[in-house]
């Protein structure tokens, strides 16, 4: 199933998923670009940013090596609503930027309200959990009853 097919799903899951991969790049960048002008916020951007990558891209934890301490702080937020807590916790820190006027840094705030709105709806609506399977992930097909074993690898 290629990209296109597996947006066209509906799930809220998977629509959370690349919010959120959205999300941790626009914020890396972003804050990478007004570090200078916005010290304390483009550092929180930056670590917000890296967790959501970390925790959008399964291949990346598979990778790593970790050890309890990481398994268990990242290992909780396989859950839907523990990810809309997190997403919407980085929302409120970044959407306080504009307090001290973050400039861009709103835009990475917007993406990750979209994807906390995301994971909220997967959660009410007992959505299963689905990630690109081009990054790694389980795939929209296997979340549909289809075991993912009955398809080719690219």
């Amino acid at each position: 199933m290629g990209f296109v097919e597996e947006v066209k799903t509906g799930n809220f899951s998977l629509y959370g998923h690349l919010l959120g991969l959205l999300s941790g790049v626009l914020l890396v960048v972003l804050s990478a670009v007004t570090f200078i002008a916005h010290l304390l916020y483009s550092i929180l951007g930056i670590v917000f940013g890296t967790i959501c990558i970390i925790i959008e891209i399964p291949l990346l934890l598979r990778i790593c090596p970790t050890g309890p301490t990481v398994d268990s702080m990242f290992g909780g937020l396989k859950n839907h609503w523990w990810r809309f807590v997190a997403y919407l916790v980085f929302a409120v820190v970044m959407w306080s930027s504009l307090a001290k006027s973050g400039g861009v840094l709103v835009i990475g705030a917007a993406t990750v309200t979209l994807a906390a709105l995301c994971y909220l709806i997967a959660a009410v609506k007992k959505q299963s959990k689905v990630t690109m399977s081009v990054l790694g992930g389980t795939g929209a097909r296997s979340a549909n009853g289809i075991p993912n074993s009955q398809f080719v690898p690219i």
